[in-house]
């Protein structure tokens, strides 16, 4: 079985990426199967009188991963003008993150428990008098007042940054980001940031996966329409993905294709020798009925008696 021209789609709110491996044809003797779920690595023990650098490149990658993971939900959910920066601090002593987190968790409750649609995503780091704090993004239009949020947060002092702009909207990403990687030793093993439970990823839909066929054959046409810009590109030696079974021995070996000369279109094309080429490009192709329209927390009818806001 032969799967040529490979693509890798991403699309978000805002944009969508394409990963194309132009030169590769995933080869192999048995049908491609379904994805399954990636084992969860074990984690590297620390050593006593010294950290793992194993450790510690996984750590680096997970805080980078982090990052990336935070701009995807950020750009996905929230926009100009229905976004506002909530920061949240203590008056009390809040040392603990475990305590503090626990606040915060409790504050989402009652959030919800006044408004409808709330969408949120915080990130926390250590104030000098060593409590944590928190900065909120939060889905809610300028109408939100200060002593609203600080009527429902109970803890502390409370500051609500309106967002009026794009470059705003950017700059305030960066703050949250620069604030995820504060007290990074701290957060070992915890997420490094809370999110609510109804924020959407980004769509991935790739060509060789049995279970994207349906999507990919919706997507595709109208990206292979639009005009595209190619990013960057990346090379490495092809192998063909697969096993190959001996009928007579049922002996089982990796299936790799011999080295050969490359064909004259891709002489053409400026490549020198047969390699697997990644191309990473940007689509002017929009996606963004797949994603739930943008709308401000709006508030909740009283049902109960509950604190005047």
């Amino acid at each position: 079985m032969e799967v040529e021209n490979a693509y890798k789609i991403k699309i978000s709110r805002k944009r969508t990426q394409i990963t194309t491996y132009e030169n590769l044809q995933l080869a192999t003797s048995e049908p491609i199967k379904p994805e399954t779920p990636k084992k969860i690595k074990k984690q590297v023990p620390k050593l006593p009188c010294e950290e793992s650098a194993y450790s510690n490149y996984n750590y680096y990658k997970r805080m980078k991963k982090r990052r990336e993971v935070v701009k995807e939900l950020v750009y996905n959910n929230f926009d100009v003008p229905n976004v506002v920066m909530i920061t949240l601090t203590f008056s009390g002593g809040y040392e603990e993150l475990a305590v503090a987190n626990h606040e915060f968790n409790l504050f989402t409750k009652r959030l919800n428990s006044h408004y409808a649609g709330v969408k949120y995503i915080a990130t926390y780091s250590r104030q000098n008098n060593l409590n944590w704090h928190y900065h909120v993004l939060c889905n809610f239009d300028k109408r939100i007042k200060n002593k609203t949020i600080s009527a429902i947060w109970k803890k502390g002092m409370t500051y609500v940054t309106y967002i009026h702009t794009n470059d705003e909207f950017k700059n305030t990403i960066e703050y949250i980001i620069a604030n995820l990687n504060e007290c990074k030793e701290e957060k070992r093993g915890k997420r490094g940031y809370l999110a609510s439970k109804n924020l959407e990823r980004d769509i991935e839909v790739t060509s060789w996966r049995s279970e994207d066929e349906q999507r990919f054959n919706e997507i595709f046409p109208t990206i292979e329409a639009s005009p595209r810009k190619i990013l960057y590109e990346t090379k490495q030696h092809l192998g063909i993905q697969g096993r190959m079974v001996n009928e007579e021995t049922g002996e089982v070996a990796k299936v790799t294709i011999p080295e050969r000369e490359i064909n004259p279109l891709l002489k053409e094309a400026g490549y020198e020798s047969w390699d697997t080429t990644y191309t990473h490009l940007s689509s002017s192709a929009r996606f963004t009925d797949k994603f739930a329209p943008l709308q401000p927390a709006t508030p909740q009818p009283k049902k109960f008696k509950r604190l005047q806001l």
